[in-house]
Order: C-alpha cells, then sequence, then structure tokens
C-alpha cells in the first residue's frame, strides 16, 4: 500500500487547494475562449466593414447614375417650359383689325409652342391656357405623369422613344419644305407678333435658352461619363471604406457588374434652317398697336452658320440603355469576395471559407418602362440598396 506523506495530505485536504488546482487546469482553456472570442469579433468586423463598403459604393455610383438621368430629364421638359412660362412669353399678341373673331387671343407662348418648338405639360395638366396649352402648370410631388409633349400635329416622330429627326413643314407651305418652322405662321398670319418689336427679342431669348441647355446637357454628360467610367466612384468608396485595397482594384469583382450598367444617351439636336414667322406691320391706326398689319413673313435661321451651334432640342437613351433600365428596375446583384485577417491559429480561412458579401441595388421611376428621359420627360430616379 502506497504511503502518502502527511505534507501533501495537508495541501490535498486544504480547500484553498481544492480551488486552486481546477483554477490552473481550466486556465488554458479561458485563454483560448478569449482568443477565439477576440478572433471572432475581427471576422464579424471585417464583414460588417467589407458589407458597408459594398452597399455605400453601389449607392454612390448608382445615385451618379440616378441623379444624371434626373437632369437630362429636367433639361428635356420642365426646365424649358417654365422659362418660356416666365418674361412676357404670357403677353397676348393684340389681333389685326379685320380679324372675325378677336376673342381668346394667342400668347407669345403659343406662338412657339404651337409651332412645336418646345414640349409643355399636356392639356389635362394643370391650369389650361389659351390654344391647348398649359402656361401655368405646377407640378406636384405626388404626381407621377407630368405629360410632356410638342404640340399637337407638329412632332409626332419626335415624341418616341427612337426619334427621327423628320423635318416640320407647317401647314403644307410649300416654302417650309426643308426647313424647321419654330413659331406658328396662322399666329403671325392674324395677330401682331411684331418683327420690330417683341418677336425678335423672344426669338434671341428661345435660342438662348436651347443653346444653353444643350451646354448643360453636355456638362452633364460628360461629369456622369467621367464619374462613373471603370465605376470610378464605387472603388474610390469602397477604397475609403476599407483601406484593405488600391483604388484600382477594390471591390473588382462587384465593379465588373456596375460596368455593365453605364447608360448611354444621344442628343437630338436641330441641324437644318430654321424658320420664325413674325409679322410685318407699319405705322397707322390701329385700337391696340397703333400700326397697320401686312401679313407674316419667315426669319431664317442656319444653326451652324449663323449660331456657330446646333440647337440642342432633348437627349434619350439608346436602345441598349432602355434595356439596362429594365433590368435595374429589377434589381441588379452584387457580389464580393473578400480577404479574411490573419488569425493567431495560423489558419487560412479565406482559402478554406471564400467569404464575400453580396447585396441588391435597384434604379427605377414610376413608370412600368422605367424610362422617364423622353418621351414624357420626369425627374423621378430614386435608388434603393437590400440585401
Amino acid at each position: 500500500m502506497m504511503h502518502i506523506p502527511n505534507q501533501i495530505k495537508k495541501v490535498v485536504q486544504n480547500r484553498r487547494a481544492q480551488i486552486l488546482l481546477p483554477a490552473v487546469m481550466l486556465a488554458p482553456i479561458f485563454i483560448l475562449v478569449v482568443y477565439l472570442l477576440f478572433e471572432t469579433s475581427k471576422l464579424s468586423m471585417t464583414k460588417v466593414r467589407q458589407q458597408f463598403a459594398l452597399d455605400n459604393g453601389a449607392y454612390s455610383q448608382m445615385s451618379s447614375t440616378s441623379g444624371f438621368l434626373n437632369a437630362v430629364a429636367q433639361v428635356n421638359g420642365p426646365l424649358p417650359f417654365r422659362v418660356m412660362q416666365s418674361g412676357n412669353f404670357g403677353y397676348e399678341l393684340p389681333p389685326k383689325a379685320n380679324l372675325p373673331d378677336k376673342s381668346n387671343p394667342p400668347t407669345i407662348f403659343d406662338a412657339f409652342y404651337m409651332a412645336g418648338a418646345f414640349p409643355a405639360a399636356g392639356p389635362n395638366k394643370g391650369k389650361t391656357g389659351k390654344n391647348g396649352a398649359v402656361t401655368q402648370f405646377v407640378p406636384s410631388p405626388e404626381d407621377d405623369d407630368w405629360g410632356f409633349a410638342y404640340y399637337n400635329g407638329t412632332r409626332e416622330n419626335w415624341n418616341k422613344e427612337d426619334p427621327s429627326p423628320s423635318l416640320n413643314n407647317g401647314d403644307d407651305n410649300e416654302d417650309d419644305k426643308g426647313t424647321y418652322v419654330m413659331t406658328n405662321k396662322k399666329v403671325a398670319d392674324n395677330y401682331f407678333f411684331s418683327a420690330t418689336g417683341i418677336a425678335l427679342e423672344n426669338i434671341r431669348t428661345y435660342l438662348t435658352t436651347y443653346i444653353r441647355l444643350g451646354g448643360v446637357y453636355k456638362a452633364q454628360a460628360y461629369s456622369y461619363k467621367d464619374t462613373v467610367n471603370k465605376s470610378r466612384m464605387f472603388r474610390e468608396s469602397y477604397f475609403l471604406n476599407t483601406k484593405d485595397c488600391t483604388r484600382k482594384d477594390c471591390g473588382k469583382q462587384a465593379a465588373a457588374t456596375l460596368d455593365r450598367f453605364i447608360l448611354e444617351t444621344e442628343p437630338f439636336e436641330i441641324t437644318e434652317t430654321m424658320r420664325f414667322y413674325v409679322t410685318a406691320d407699319y405705322g397707322g391706326a390701329n385700337e391696340k398697336s397703333g400700326k397697320y398689319h401686312s401679313g407674316s413673313y419667315a426669319i431664317p435661321i442656319k444653326p451652324m452658320e449663323d449660331l456657330k451651334t446646333n440647337i440642342f432640342q432633348f437627349a434619350y437613351l439608346t436602345p441598349k440603355s432602355r434595356k439596362q433600365l429594365k433590368q435595374l428596375a429589377k434589381g441588379v446583384v452584387l457580389k464580393q469576395k473578400y480577404q479574411l485577417p490573419e488569425n493567431r491559429f495560423n489558419i487560412n480561412l479565406t482559402q478554406r471559407y471564400h467569404p464575400y458579401v453580396r447585396n441588391s441595388v435597384i434604379l427605377s421611376c414610376p413608370r412600368r418602362s422605367n424610362n422617364c428621359i423622353w418621351p414624357n420627360p420626369i425627374s423621378k430616379y430614386s435608388v434603393k440598396v437590400g440585401v
């Protein structure tokens, strides 16, 4: 029988020893648990950071696209329409002395709009003005259809997703063939739209407005392309939120998907001669203008020769971009692999588990085709990012 020394018996029988010995045996387990918690936290923080980088980058990239589309929609309709509502475009033109019906005279706005010089809200939108033109239309935030279009019978081939540059021949006037009529001849024939007075001032305003709109469109298109080219906005955002990759390679997998959704628009411009019909008048007796109406004549303007530029009218989406927008309305899934940090156990978790983050990005407007650019433009594109 084995003899246990008294000293050992005392240690074993000591209550403190009964607690200390298990504690010493469990210490490595506690240390291992601490290490595991620490390493697990690192993994969780890495995934959260990568997910945030993916979400933020996707939103930034698509926000650039939605901002561009909304800007183009504004340039296509609401912005020029508001310009034509301002200033003296609401001025009622005096009728000529022998006009049978002098009621409901047209405005300067009508003289341009009825010739198809710019799109306006449809007759069922807002307050109807002269000759069906809506000069007092104010869109509400809740309205998803502003009804912008060219005047009936003037630009039917323009009010399409794929517009064709067919010329407007007025009322089959032989002189108008091969030109774009920009002010209504009937208005100039029957009312005082004086070439020596208010007509030239408003023609100048119209041309200046559309030349500037063309400049705005070109600037927006350049900025958009420069921002989203090779998913630059996405990669920059991803880099700033992770700092574990280079600007060139950050989010490479997801960026390859986003690169397939860089949208293209085409400007529709007037390149042929424009004809602005105005009134020829001279001094005499008239109850309103104090002048005699002696008929109308056209002022021809050749854009490149006289103005050194073509006259922008609107921009439209290419067929490929319209298909891309339909996909974006349903949602595009982005997936991005990432590297897990090194751990104290020297296990390559990235190689073993192939971690990745994913999300879905939607770019849409309140229209089934997801085309709110042209025709009937409305600036209501928005971005949603979700899992």
